[in-house]
């Protein structure tokens, strides 16, 4: 592992895209727009892990643009072409290959795990295809099936090959929902097993070559990556390659590698029946609860599905050792934007910059996160001019969306950045606009901890013990192991 002292040097790198066939360049940007994006991801410039970002609008790339560096040990900058780990993003590729074998007759949404397994487990019967692609399968994760001292990467089959050693499931099935990297672990060995091919052969063979995503690929231990960036992680101004974990080598759920230009092809081809005819592929873009396919917000086969003033909005995120990623597609209005990064992703960050390109390409018709505009505020007249925007825009519901919850994620994202007095700040105003809500004592108690300031600290928990509910023990607990380390 190696550690790079940051410099920092603000250059904007800006790199076009190339005349790959279908594929144009950027249009020209007006000044507006350029201020506007390079703001977004001034952090990604200079001589730092970098970003990649593509908006495409109306079958055409409205903007592709990349910023910093790929790999910064052998000075090779990101550029539209870099391929980049997208993570949990390669959930959308597992569900269409799944839906590709369904589509071959290979398999059924209702075929059950011991029909495909039958050495698995009895709890195999009563868990469906269709759970495992919308996360509604209850089986467990992944990372206790890691040995102690391990130092072999963990793959695919060996997921597999715990469960088959596992007796129960961690509820029902189909009774809840809750994310699961193990089921689309679990889907590349039904594929592999099905198809006869390796997982990565399949999916070259069924979807990255019929639609000409020639820098697409998936992760093999030991197989070379053309451009391909490399993850690292920052923290404050040091710098460290971190570009695998003992679960990167796991391919369903996280190893597909990509470019932006190749996921513009991706994209257009999800309004075509080049991959499944279009009422099959349709069945991706709807949420499944325990009754079947609904309009309500939720998780389909392989995207978050969820609707702003009725307008349906598809999104996922990616978050793997050394990368970050985030992609929104709206259909009924031609536009979509990946945000593709070799660094280790930090809370909502990309999200909120994928959601602020959204706004900003279609004209304010969907929201900016009331996030960027409070970001830009503080970045440019300091945190206390920050707080008096934060009050005008609490209660503009037209324009912005601010809930608790986004306030404090926003509160820890300055404690990510260290700016932990603006944080203190921001979970003060919190607190005071929830002050049955256990976020802003949280935020509080973290810094104070941080600081090994004792008696406030020692307040803070006591508080976020008090206020926090059962879904948020976490909090609790992690509160409890603060004030045990302060009073040691």
């Amino acid at each position: 592992m190696k550690n790079i002292q940051l410099i920092i040097v603000f250059s904007i790198l800006c790199i076009g895209c190339t005349s790959t066939k279908n594929i144009s360049e950027s249009k020209p940007q007006s000044n507006d727009d350029i201020e506007f994006v390079d703001y977004l991801f001034k952090n990604y410039s200079g001589e730092k892990p970098g970003a990649s970002i593509i908006v495409i609008k109306n079958g055409e790339i409205e903007l592709a643009k990349s910023y910093g560096y790929a790999d910064l040990e052998n000075n090779i900058l990101a550029t539209p072409q870099t391929n980049y780990r997208i993570a949990s993003v390669t959930k959308q590729f597992t569900a269409m290959a799944i839906m590709i074998l369904v589509n071959q007759g290979k398999l059924t949404y209702q075929t059950n795990l011991t029909e495909i397994f039958p050495e698995f487990p009895s709890y195999g019967k009563d868990i469906t295809i269709e759970q495992l692609l919308t996360h509604r399968s209850g089986l467990v994760k992944y990372n206790r099936f890691l040995e102690e001292g391990q130092t072999k990467q963990m793959l695919d089959k060996d997921v597999l090959n715990g469960l088959l050693k596992t007796d129960s499931t961690y509820f029902k099935p189909n009774t809840k929902y809750a994310y699961c990297n193990t089921s689309y672990a679990v889907m590349s060995q039904i594929v592999e097993k099905l198809s006869g091919l390796s997982f990565s052969d399949f999916m070259q063979k069924e979807i990255f070559q019929p639609l000409e995503m020639t820098n697409s690929t998936v992760l093999e231990i030991d197989k070379e990556i053309n451009n391909r960036a490399y993850g690292y992680v920052v923290k404050d101004t040091l710098i460290t390659l971190k570009d695998q974990s003992l679960y990167s080598a796991i391919q369903g759920d996280g190893g597909v590698y990509s470019s932006v230009l190749d996921y513009y092809k991706w994209d257009q081809a999800l309004y075509t029946d080049k991959l499944l005819p279009k009422n099959d592929l349709d069945a991706a873009f709807y949420n499944y609860d325990e009754n079947g396919k609904s309009n309500e917000d939720g998780y389909g086969y392989g995207w978050v599905v969820g609707y702003y003033k009725g307008t349906k909005i598809l999104q996922h995120g990616g978050s793997s050792t050394g990368f970050g990623t985030h992609v929104i597609r709206i259909p009924s209005e031609k536009i979509s934007v990946a945000i593709f990064t070799n660094r280790s992703k930090k809370g909502q960050e990309l999200a909120n910059r994928a959601k602020a390109l959204i706004s900003h390409y279609t004209n304010g018709k969907f929201q900016m996160p009331f996030q960027i505009a409070l970001e830009k505020e503080i970045d440019q007249n300091g945190i206390d001019s920050g707080i008096d925007l934060y009050n005008q825009i609490k209660t503009d519901t037209i324009n912005y969306s601010v809930s608790k919850e986004a306030i404090f994620h926003f509160g820890i994202s300055y404690i990510n950045n260290n700016r932990n007095a603006d944080a203190l700040k921001i979970f003060s105003a919190l607190e005071m606009d929830y002050p049955n809500y256990f976020g802003g004592y949280y935020g509080s108690a973290v810094i104070y901890h941080q600081e090994k300031n004792l008696i406030k600290a020692i307040e803070y928990c006591n508080k976020t013990i008090e206020h926090s509910t059962e879904k948020q023990k976490w909090a609790s607990d992690h509160s409890v192991k603060m004030i045990k380390e302060l009073s040691e």
